[in-house]
């Protein structure tokens, strides 16, 4: 081609790419198809729509309305008060570049907003709004395109379905809620006596706006305000946006799994784990670092988490940790020798840490003179009652202040020698009355709070160069927290077998929070949330050794293997109770130990490309419908099929095995027999050997034949007496007791349920 043709070309291309609104550029990964007055449509990927907008069903609505945030320890009560909405019919071109459209949508002569769709950040398609006058409008929604059987999953950590579609879903940091079942009695009392604490199929310490589709697309929006994600209607999803709104990205891919990679590399991945993680289990333990009676029963330690390791507080309510996060050297005296003992026997010692500080404590006059805490509108420092005490918390918006508590984990912990700790708490940002360095409002910081704490305790960790081999583990979450944190888990679970609230719902918690770009964490075995004064009403909430040993094999199959005593240990079955369940404990702790090598692949996985630990079949079996269905089986990296025992008193279970490439014939990790996919297998179930198939591999087929001969079953012990709980409330007193005592138990259990 002669020069002057080469440049005619391009400036009848230029004509083309400018003026030709159908035109689709090249430097766009979106098509954009819209005629005047009447229709738009976008879409990406492989001709995924996206936005379907007429003048009879726009795509975005502005309005103005009121939320109400009413806040009781953690639970927040949010009442969204709509005053109207509109919609925006008619659009205009305004703009048009080689990555970008930008069309200004109006309804009549008053209201106008512009939209510009970009290709930007790695995304074929972000969205985003200007021009919106905020004095009028303080809200959006925005309508993406659904097809009736469209099947939708993430929104962060969501425990009480995984498929999300039918609902409505509030994105809002907080409690998960007690229970969180309006129909059943822990939830009814949580309610209506202890502050509204029982929570909702929505509540949940970490909801983010990112949700994927299975039409294999993903959603991220790129803020955190305050925001409704509606799944209920057939045609469309509708998210809705309180304040002035970022931009929304979309993304899509050839598979589900690509999505999700996608995902969390952009919002960034988890480090590895230490490897010191994989060689036992981590004891949570009060009180004493002894180790001996469980080494003498053959479980293998890998750590001891002492929460209590700061002293503890007397309250009316019992024991409760002093926050003051520093050693208390007359509750542990000599802690730093016996850490530095138990780590030359491959022991760690972990702890217990959160950025609120008790007002009697010397961290809170410390920072109260330096001006790092959140303030209230006299300008000292904004009080919180946590039960009978009163804290500050670390402003996180502050350079210094986060430098500040930066040194508190590096002195205080690190130095001390701690290998990890819990870096709890995060949701109980106030949205009114606060005031921040950043002179944002709590309802524009609250959201994004757990992000700014994970990246304190990492920034700790990354300046020491120890985050490889130390680890921290958060609750609370939401976008971008996996760039930071080391590790999620699942927070305060019943101690029981209910799906909205005990074991059952750790399962699609990890696997939506997985979809959302976080794909390693794990759950307090044997649970938390305890309630021995249900007792009186025979509804007890205290853990069984079923429920223990239960969900001790599942942990098995996550990354950590950590016990928590619960909210009530003397009410509760522990792993120490008696030598033949420490016996059946240690079993499982060894059995963790041997997987090692295959659980380092599984998280290195997610490290590197972004694929969850935990995975929901459909993930690795997209073409198998029926894999689509199950919400309580997951995948554990490409290899291992695990199905969670998730009721009480089974002995066998049935499960799906997927259909797929390389799925010709599942091996059942307990015997030497196979199973073809596509089919339902019913296999035994002991307590001890939960149904788990593999998946054959060379690099890992010795680590999984070899488990059936390495650990058979402990034995029980011949029967003598019925089994009692280990340390419960006796009968006799339970049942001395008038209702009114029972009440005021109850009550006073509720308050406080969820605070250390």
């Amino acid at each position: 081609m002669k020069f002057n043709h080469f440049i005619h070309f391009w400036i009848i291309l230029h004509i083309l790419v400018e003026f030709c609104p159908s035109h689709v550029h090249a430097a766009k990964s979106y098509k954009l198809d819209w005629v005047l007055d009447q229709s738009l449509n976008v879409s990406i990927g492989d001709g995924v729509q996206i936005f379907a907008h007429t003048t009879n069903a726009p795509f975005i609505y502005v309005g103005a309305g009121q939320i109400d945030f009413r806040e009781f320890r953690g639970n927040f009560f949010i009442n969204n008060y709509e005053q109207g909405r509109i919609g925006l019919q008619q659009f205009t071109p305004v703009a048009n570049t080689s990555t970008s459209d930008t069309f200004r949508f109006n309804f009549g002569n008053s209201v106008n907003l512009n939209v510009t769709f970009a290709t930007r950040d790695g995304y074929p398609l972000v969205i985003s709004f200007s021009d919106l006058d905020p004095n009028t409008f303080n809200g959006i929604w925005m309508r993406v395109a659904a097809t009736t059987d469209e099947k939708v999953y993430g929104l962060g950590e969501q425990y009480s379905y995984l498929n999300l579609r039918g609902r409505s879903y509030p994105i809002w940091v907080r409690e998960q809620g007690v229970g969180r079942n309006k129909s059943d009695i822990v939830t009814f009392f949580a309610d209506n006596y202890g502050g509204g604490a029982g929570g909702d199929y929505h509540t949940t310490y970490f909801p983010q706006t990112t949700f994927v589709s299975s039409r294999k697309y993903s959603c991220h929006y790129g803020g955190y305000n305050y925001a409704e994600v509606n799944f209920i209607p057939q045609t469309f999803h509708e998210i809705y946006i309180y304040g002035q709104p970022r931009s929304f990205n979309f993304d899509a891919g050839s598979t589900i799994k690509e999505v999700v990679q996608s995902i969390a590399l952009k919002l960034g991945t988890q480090p590895e784990l230490p490897d010191w993680v994989y060689t036992g289990a981590i004891l949570g333990v009060q009180g004493g670092t002894q180790v001996a009676h469980a080494q003498n029963n053959n479980v293998s330690v890998s750590g001891l988490w002492i929460q209590d390791w700061a002293g503890i507080l007397q309250t009316s309510f019992g024991k409760r940790l002093f926050w003051d996060w520093k050693w208390n050297q007359t509750y542990y005296p000599d802690l730093n020798n016996t850490i530095a003992s138990l780590k030359k026997q491959g022991i760690r010692v972990l702890a217990y840490i959160n950025p609120n500080l008790n007002v009697q404590g010397t961290l809170f006059q410390e920072g109260a003179r330096l001006g790092h805490f959140i303030r209230n509108v006299s300008g000292d420092p904004f009080l919180t009652d946590f039960g009978e005490f009163y804290c500050a918390t670390v402003d996180l918006t502050s350079p210094d202040a986060r430098m500040w508590y930066k040194g508190v984990i590096q002195k205080n912990m690190m130095d001390l020698g701690l290998s990890g700790w819990m870096a709890d708490f995060g949701e109980y940002v106030p949205a009114d009355g606060a005031f921040f360095y950043s002179n944002e409002t709590g309802r524009v910081v609250h959201n994004k709070w757990p992000r700014l704490w994970a990246e304190v305790n990492r920034m700790a960790t990354d300046e020491s160069n120890v985050t490889g081999d130390v680890v921290f583990w958060m609750r609370a979450g939401a976008a971008g927290v996996g760039n930071y944190t080391t590790l999620m888990w699942a927070g305060d679970q019943n101690v029981d077998f209910s799906y909205a609230d005990g074991l059952p719902s750790t399962i699609p918690a990890a696997l939506n929070m997985g979809m959302s770009g976080v794909g390693i964490t794990h759950f307090d075995i044997g649970g938390y949330t305890t309630a021995a004064q249900f007792r009186a009403l025979g509804q007890a909430l205290v853990r069984s050794d079923e429920l223990l040993l239960r969900s001790a094999e599942a942990a098995v199959f996550t990354p950590m293997f950590r016990s928590h005593e619960g909210n009530q240990p003397q009410a509760n079955v522990q792993f120490y109770s008696n030598d033949y369940i420490e016996q059946q404990f240690g079993r499982l702790s060894r059995m963790f130990v041997h997987i090692a090598n295959y659980t380092r692949h599984v998280v290195q996985e997610n490290s590197l490309f972004g694929t969850p630990a935990q995975r929901p079949l459909f993930m690795e079996f997209p073409d198998d419908p029926a894999a689509w269905a199950v919400t309580y089986q997951y995948m554990y990296g490409d290899k291992v099929l695990v199905a969670p025992v998730i009721a009480t008193n089974v002995t066998s279970q049935t499960v799906y095995l997927p259909k797929g490439p390389g799925s010709a014939g599942w091996h059942f990790l307990w015997s030497d027999r196979s199973y073809p996919g596509g089919q339902f297998a019913n296999v035994p179930a002991p307590i001890g050997q939960p149904p788990v198939f593999y998946l054959s591999s060379p690099e890992y087929d010795d680590i999984f034949t070899a488990v059936k001969r390495k650990f058979p079953l402990v034995q029980p012990p011949p029967p003598t007496t019925p089994h009692a709980e280990t340390s419960t409330v006796s009968t006799k007193s339970t049942n001395s007791c008038t209702s009114v005592h029972v009440l005021n138990s109850l009550i006073m259990m509720c308050v406080v349920l969820h605070v250390f």
